[in-house]
């Protein structure tokens, strides 16, 4: 039965397959890769050519002047230009939950040599959560993915209800930094039971902008007890 179920499956994708081809979502060709079915093998060939963006030091460089040091240091596999610009708005907003997982496993590969330099043997990785509501919405979390998927590879605990998120807030992406800022205040709190005391705490999210959104969940991570608190993404502004 099992088995039946799989085939069919496998058809009715052959058959949408057949009827709307796979498209490159950067350059509209119709040959995408055989690894990436939303990439042509040239986009995905220049999507891993992009330079790796260095450590961010929050205590040298913070991304705005606004946010407090709780955050030390972030990390990212790739500036948030060209082709991250639209495969990440896509994947939060159309629906393409299996970009995370794809993406998340290159980004492991470009930021360990990075992370390696600067953290202990056992951090522990939580994703910046989303409101319920706004988890509805879009029927998943795509820092939670990423999460997963770094915690796989990196042989990490995660710990996806350390930090709730309490308050709905509008979404950040049209506003300013300061905005953002306020946006945020008092969105997250920490779990009851959350543990953080003595740990190093890796903040996960897709993409670091204003940096308002991490600088919140830093902030609470650091009042439950965490040592020290950096963060990772796919991808950063700045």
């Amino acid at each position: 039965m099992l088995g039946a179920m799989k085939i069919l499956a496998r058809l009715r994708e052959d058959v949408v397959a057949l009827v709307y081809p796979p498209q490159c979502l950067l350059c509209l060709g119709f040959e995408v890769a055989t690894h990436c079915r939303f990439l042509c093998e040239n986009c995905w060939q220049h999507v891993q050519a992009e330079p790796i963006p260095p450590p961010r030091n929050w205590r040298v460089t913070p991304p705005t002047a606004i946010f407090a040091e709780d955050c030390e240091f972030d990390f990212a596999a790739w500036p948030y230009r060209g082709a991250m610009s639209v495969l990440i708005p896509t994947m939060k907003y159309r629906d393409h939950p299996s970009f995370a997982k794809i993406f998340a496993a290159l980004a492991a590969l470009r930021m360990r040599e990075q992370l390696a330099l600067v953290l202990p043997a056992s951090p522990v990785l939580i994703p910046v959560p989303l409101h319920p509501r706004r988890l509805r919405e879009r029927g998943f979390n795509q820092s939670l993915l990423l999460a997963q998927v770094f915690a796989k590879l990196w042989n990490l605990e995660t710990w996806p209800r350390a930090i709730r998120r309490v308050k709905f807030t509008d979404s950040q992406a049209s506003l300013s930094a300061l905005e953002r800022k306020h946006n945020v205040t008092d969105a997250f709190a920490s779990a009851r039971d959350a543990v953080l005391h003595g740990r190093t705490v890796i903040l996960v999210d897709d993409v670091i902008t204003t940096g308002a959104t991490i600088s919140a969940c830093a902030r609470v991570a650091k009042q439950a007890g965490a040592t020290r608190v950096v963060a990772i993404a796919l991808s950063r502004s700045g």
